[in-house]
């Protein structure tokens, strides 16, 4: 195939270190350096609808979210997110980060059989989802798909978010996440 590369190789950058740390950690380290600034607003239209979180608001429900995970779910596992992005999005990333949990991020304009996939192939154990978007009725595809997926144990609604985060106990130890994991 003449004319078409065959390998492809840019130097590594090493101009800055790799910093030795984790989505969690880094978030830790905001929080540390900057706990009341502004580290996350929703972005609506309605400006004085718009939720906000300094840096150690978002670290506490990161790691409540984080707490929520680690009682149903062991470091590794996987956990999908299917949804645009919103704010509990977020606390999800970073719940999931210090929880030691991989999120599977999830097209939320995915039909029933790319959602199948995706939660096959991961081998997910757990999916949040909004109800629907867009005219897309997830939350009846994730009903449907789950009948053949019995590894996906957990369903949760981003309606019902609150109340998934109030399940975590503040005895509950989030595990040492290492860079490499």
């Amino acid at each position: 195939m003449e004319g078409i590369p065959t390998r492809s190789y840019v130097p590594a950058d090493t101009s800055a270190p790799i910093l030795e740390t984790t989505v969690g950690g880094v978030l830790r380290e905001a929080a540390s350096k900057w706990p009341d600034q502004a580290a996350l607003i929703e972005g609506i239209e309605e400006k004085s609808a718009r939720r906000r979180w300094t840096f150690q608001e978002l670290l506490d429900e990161a790691e409540q979210v984080g707490r929520a995970l680690a009682a149903e779910f062991e470091p590794g596992e996987r956990v999908a997110v299917w949804a645009p992005n919103i704010p509990e999005w977020v606390l999800l990333e970073f719940g999931a980060a210090l929880a030691g949990v991989v999120l599977v991020t999830v097209n939320p304009a995915y039909q029933k059989k790319e959602l199948d996939y995706v939660l096959r192939q991961s081998k997910s154990s757990g999916i949040f989802y909004l109800p629907a978007f867009r005219g897309n009725p997830m939350g009846k595809m994730v009903e449907e798909v789950a009948e053949d997926l019995p590894a996906l144990r957990l369903k949760v609604s981003f309606d019902e978010w609150a109340s998934f985060a109030a399940t975590a106990s503040p005895e509950t130890v989030l595990p040492e996440v290492d860079p490499l994991d």
